[in-house]
């Protein structure tokens, strides 16, 4: 027989283990077609870059569409009159004495469970972080129908400032549509896409490609086929590599594929918040600037160094020819 105090420790061990699986856990977000988001890249600390990414998205959203409202907010009901009828119904309504047992709390408890799910579920904001099960990238689902405006004007805003107000991102590129990572869905998404940007006026354009944790998708059969479709839209498109006016993103992550049509995006040094920030071109041109400086003094240097030998040079030869010429013989 086993004592009386280590039955007691058992029954409560059991006790607290049934209730545990009570809790409920919050299912991971993950990719799905057609969603539309900002797509981030880092070399270290993804968390810290996940928390810099809502802090920028919601910063720069409540300036241009307003502080974000909840949709599913709880409505107040209002407190109806007490009355006789009321009063019977309360009294049907309560359990006889004695009558309540631990299965009904479970049904309780599996109820409001229920009902959290449904309202995690239904609830929609604004930005959303999402899985993408690859190391160091990070996608930021929105509810935005627009990502490519708020993306530029972030951009811009940064390039004005010189302010990135991030340490962990790298890049912010906003998506406009995710697709499966195969080639009919990702012509298939890219075709409606490119009606929007290509079919009205002819330009120039460039492709973007990178994959990642993905060999399936190869970089040349995926260029060319987008660039035929590019043409068929309009036949006046053409590739410019270096200098495009619109350039077509694609990103494959695993089993997924993110497009997206960006203007001026080589000139916004593909959306790199830290060159932005601090492009390299002013360091390279101060850089200029200060070796024109320094090499402009040290040819006056040089110049003054030569004048002076010059000058000391011409005041000997005149002293030498104003010297008296002494021959030894003297003249009564």
């Amino acid at each position: 027989m086993e004592p009386a105090a280590k039955k007691s420790k058992m029954g409560k061990n059991q006790k607290f283990n049934n209730n545990k699986k009570k809790y409920f856990h919050a299912k991971r977000q993950v990719l799905q077609p057609g969603q539309r988001g900002f797509f981030a890249t880092c070399n270290i600390n993804e968390k810290a870059c996940v928390r810099e990414c809502y802090n920028l998205l919601n910063h720069y959203a409540d300036i241009l569409y307003g502080p974000e409202k909840p949709e599913n907010e709880p409505e107040q009901k209002q407190p109806e009159e007490a009355g006789p009828a009321g009063d019977a119904g309360e009294d049907e309504r309560k359990p006889a004495a004695g009558g309540a047992s631990d299965d009904d709390d479970d049904d309780d408890l599996e109820a409001a469970a229920a009902k959290c799910r449904e309202k995690l579920s239904q609830r929609k904001v604004r930005f959303q972080n999402v899985d993408t099960n690859t190391t160091n990238c990070v996608f930021i689902r929105t509810q935005l129908e627009d990502p490519v405006a708020l993306g530029k004007h972030i951009i811009n805003d940064i390039a004005t400032t010189g302010k990135s107000m991030s340490r962990f991102v790298l890049r912010l590129v906003p998506i406009e549509v995710v697709c499966r990572a195969n080639m009919p869905d990702i012509i298939s998404a890219a075709g409606l896409l490119f009606d929007k940007h290509f079919l009205k006026e002819p330009t120039s354009y460039g492709i973007i490609f990178n994959h990642r944790y993905n060999q399936q998708i190869k970089r040349d059969q995926i260029i060319t086929q987008l660039a035929e479709l590019v043409n068929a839209k309009n036949v006046g498109n053409k590739v410019d590599l270096k200098e495009a006016k619109k350039s077509i993103i694609v990103e494959v992550l695993r089993g997924w594929c993110l497009l997206s049509v960006i203007d001026n995006y080589l000139e916004s040094k593909k959306f790199n918040l830290a060159e932005l920030a601090n492009p390299s071109d002013k360091k390279s041109s101060d850089a200029k600037s200060q070796s024109s400086e320094s090499s402009s003094k040290g040819n006056n240097e040089e110049q003054k160094t030569i004048g002076e030998a010059a000058s000391s040079e011409e005041s000997k030869t005149s002293n030498d020819k104003n010297k008296p010429t002494d021959n030894g013989d003297t003249k009564n």
